[in-house]
């Protein structure tokens, strides 16, 4: 479904606030990845738990995803809430299609999904002419974009 929708950066610190990260477990340690994923999915985790527990989520790249196109490298993103808030539950899983042009400083994401922790789709929107930003390196968006750029996993 498309419908118009706030850019990433702008949804994220919503989630943010509702503390992604996996429900099922994940914030004690219980379960070890995402289950939801396409059987091809390898997907990397991003954050030690104590930067994961100070963000309240969990932050994974599908490497597999990882490849060039768009204005750069598109890549699948998803984040994980480690408590329940703002009427989501622990475990909510937010996905987002998106690319970076490493070597510009650019980033822009073009597809989201919001899943229950039990797989149920709440919500499903893809902008067909999404906005490029300029990347901001130092925060924790600019670490996964550079996990994308390096393949270095940010410490």
């Amino acid at each position: 479904m498309n419908r118009p929708h706030p850019p990433l950066l702008a949804v994220l610190p919503v989630l943010a606030s509702l503390s992604l990260g996996l429900g099922l477990g994940l914030g004690l340690g219980l379960i070890a990845a995402p289950t939801l994923a396409a059987a091809t999915a390898q997907w990397q985790r991003l954050f030690v738990p104590n930067v994961e527990n100070m963000l309240g989520r969990r932050v994974y790249v599908d490497k597999l995803s990882v490849k060039s196109g768009m204005i750069g490298r598109q890549f699948q993103q998803m984040q994980v809430l480690l408590r329940a808030g703002g009427g989501y539950p622990q475990g909510t899983m937010l996905y987002a299609d998106r690319a970076v042009d490493c070597a510009n400083g650019r980033v822009l994401s073009y597809h989201w999904r919001i899943v229950q922790p039990n797989g149920a789709v709440l919500r499903d929107w893809s902008d067909a002419s999404p906005a490029v930003s300029a990347v901001q390196w130092a925060g924790e968006d600019g670490l996964v974009l550079k996990y994308v750029c390096t393949g270095i996993l940010p410490r």
